[in-house]
């Protein structure tokens, strides 16, 4: 799922929290200043232009100007801007991860290294083959993990609660996975609600609770449709649910929707609606929720995983070098 759904980074206003640093005489630099050579790329990359874009990126990105590097990371990791280039967005993702990992939640750009936390994860449960790096889900799960519970991420919780319903890198425990779902879900992650809820839904391995299970599907499903980018598995199960329900059933469903942050009604599947560009702003606070409670099997680094860092040190990946010296 994992979203890690790349967003945009939006509004650019605040250049202040992107550690703008200027560059000495003796450097002879092509650029007035590396905050000066970032707003050149950006302007590039929208133009089309990457010939221009790239140096001027990389400059920025070299001298700690943490957009540039965000920006670079997302376009070699999607393949829009750029053709698409897993080992640089890796070593880019690296590079905010290990200078950002223990910036405060409640800072503006917190959610730019929780970003890197869970495209980090990624890469290290699929592997990228560039760069020889097998995958290691212990050592995701990790990752999945800092950014989960430090920086409360959501695409986080979500993904780390998918490693402990498969057993992926960790002991299985379907307990933790909902927890972590629930988490997520409370703020309208749709992935989660409607993970959470084909859960109660089914009642497979847990106790059925059907409405609160449709009631989250259909939560997912508005949540979903409304971000204009809805995956095709979600909208699926919500129709199989919506059909395999009764009227007491959604009737019940519909008067649980307030109580999950949803409307009050919900109409019968429809045609997908047209999708909708939408995009995060650049500006607020990092949401951070509390973690699970801790059990044996989550009260510390992952069997086979890197011991995490401690507070104010860098995570020291080395999987990549980094893509050049900060200044």
């Amino acid at each position: 799922m994992l979203t890690c759904n790349k967003i945009a980074l939006g509004a650019l206003a605040a250049f202040a929290w992107f550690a703008p640093v200027a560059v000495s005489a003796d450097d002879a630099p092509p650029y007035a200043s590396a905050t000066e050579a970032y707003r050149l790329g950006v302007t590039a990359l929208k133009s089309g232009m990457p010939a221009t874009a790239i140096p001027a990126l990389e400059y920025a990105a070299k001298r700690g100007v943490l957009g540039a590097q965000v920006k670079l990371a997302r376009a070699y990791a999607n393949g829009r801007d750029l053709p698409k280039d897993d080992a640089k967005a890796f070593a880019y993702f690296q590079q905010i991860a290990d200078q950002q990992a223990d910036i405060s939640p409640r800072s503006p750009v917190a959610k730019y290294a929780a970003e890197a936390f869970v495209a980090l994860g990624q890469y290290y449960l699929d592997g990228v083959p560039d760069l020889n790096l097998s995958s290691n889900p212990s050592y995701a799960g990790h990752l999945f993990r800092h950014a989960a519970s430090y920086f409360g991420n959501a695409e986080a919780q979500y993904r780390l609660a998918r490693l402990y319903m498969n057993g992926d890198g960790v002991e299985k425990n379907l307990g933790l996975a909902v927890n972590w779902l629930s988490i997520a879900a409370k703020k309208q992650h749709a992935a989660s609600q409607a993970t959470l809820g084909e859960i109660l839904w089914r009642g497979e391995e847990i106790r059925q609770r059907r409405a609160r299970g449709l009631a989250l599907i259909m939560l997912a499903h508005e949540n979903a449709v409304a971000s204009g980018k809805e995956p095709d598995w979600i909208n699926q199960l919500y129709r199989e649910a919506f059909g395999k329900s009764d009227n007491a059933i959604r009737k019940d469903a519909e008067a649980l929707l307030p109580e999950l942050g949803g409307g009050k009604s919900a109409a019968a599947p429809t045609a997908k609606a047209k999708p909708e560009i939408v995009v995060m702003p650049a500006g607020g606070t990092a949401d951070r929720a509390a973690a699970p409670a801790a059990t044996a099997t989550d009260a510390g680094p992952l069997p086979g995983a890197a011991p995490a860092a401690p507070i104010g040190l860098s995570i020291g990946f080395g999987a990549a070098p980094a893509p050049g010296p900060t200044q």
